[in-house]
C-alpha cells in the first residue's frame, strides 16, 4: 500500500538526521559532491544551458517511459523561448552511497512558464548516479507528482459511529475503525493509528499522506437499509479494492 512510502520517508529522513553525527567525513562530503551535482544539473535547466545538464548526465541515462539523455535534449532544445521550466529549492534529500553508486532521494516543487502563465507541482523525485571520471553523473530518474491535500469538509462526526468496526483486507491484515472523540481513526494490523479527514460525509483521506504522493481514500459504502457493509479503498490510476466489514 502506498501508505508504506510514508513510513519510508520517515525512516530515511530519521536514519539521515541520526547517523549524520556518526558518518566519517569523507561519507559526508561525497553526499555532498552527489548534492552539489543535482543542484548544478538543475540550475542548468533552468537557465537552458543544455551543454552543463548534459555534461552531468551519463550517455546511458534512463528514465520511465523509454526516457534518455538524447530524447530529452531534442525535447528541450525545440522547445520555443518562451517555455521556462525550473526547481524550487531540494527538500528532504536523502543521499545514499554505495562505492561509485549513489541514490538520492528528494522532493521540490517544478515550475513551468509558458505565455507569462506559471503553474507548479510538488513532485518527489530519485535519482541513481555513477562516478565516472570523478564526477558524478545521473544514470537513471523516476518521479511522481505528490498530490495537494484536499481541506477537511464540515461533517458531523455522529456519523462516524456507523463506520466504527473491523474491515478485512485479508485474515490477518484487518483495519479497524474508531471514533475518538470527534476524530475518525484507522489501525491496521501490527500500524500504528491514523485520523481519517472527511472529504465529505461519505469519503475521507489519510491527514498527512499526501506529502508522500498518497492519493488513496476510504469511500464507505451502505446497503439500501443504511447499513455500512463495507468501504472501497481507492487509489488515483488503481483499481478499487473492496473491504468487507466484518463487525
Amino acid at each position: 500500500m502506498s501508505r508504506a512510502f510514508i513510513a519510508l520517508l520517515i525512516f530515511l529522513n530519521l536514519g539521515a538526521a541520526i547517523s549524520a553525527q556518526h558518518q566519517p567525513t569523507n561519507v559526508r562530503n561525497v553526499e555532498q559532491e552527489v548534492i552539489t551535482a543535482i543542484q548544478r544539473r538543475l540550475d542548468a535547466l533552468a537557465h537552458n544551458d543544455f551543454a552543463t545538464w548534459a555534461s552531468l548526465v551519463a550517455d546511458d541515462m534512463i528514465s520511465p517511459l523509454g526516457g534518455n539523455k538524447q530524447n530529452w535534449l531534442e525535447t528541450h532544445k525545440n522547445w520555443p523561448r518562451e517555455v521556462k521550466y525550473w526547481y524550487g529549492p531540494l527538500k528532504n534529500i536523502v543521499v545514499r552511497i554505495n562505492g561509485d553508486t549513489a541514490i538520492a532521494v528528494y522532493t521540490a516543487e517544478q515550475f513551468n512558464e509558458i505565455g507569462g502563465q506559471t503553474t507548479s507541482a510538488n513532485h518527489w523525485q530519485i535519482e541513481t548516479h555513477l562516478r565516472r571520471q570523478g564526477r558524478w553523473l545521473l544514470a537513471a530518474v523516476a518521479d511522481s507528482v505528490i498530490p495537494p491535500e484536499p481541506a477537511a469538509a464540515r461533517v458531523d462526526s455522529s456519523v462516524y459511529e456507523s463506520y466504527v468496526g473491523q474491515y478485512e483486507w485479508a485474515p490477518t491484515l484487518i483495519s479497524t475503525i474508531t471514533r475518538e472523540g470527534d476524530k475518525l481513526v484507522e489501525q491496521l494490523t501490527g500500524q500504528s493509528k491514523g485520523e481519517l479527514l472527511p472529504e465529505s460525509e461519505t469519503t475521507f483521506f489519510y491527514a498527512g499522506a499526501a506529502a508522500s504522493g498518497d492519493s488513496s481514500r476510504i469511500i464507505f459504502v451502505r446497503d439500501s437499509s443504511g447499513r455500512v457493509t463495507h468501504y472501497i479503498y481507492r487509489e488515483y490510476g488503481a483499481s478499487d479494492r473492496i473491504v468487507k466489514k466484518m463487525k
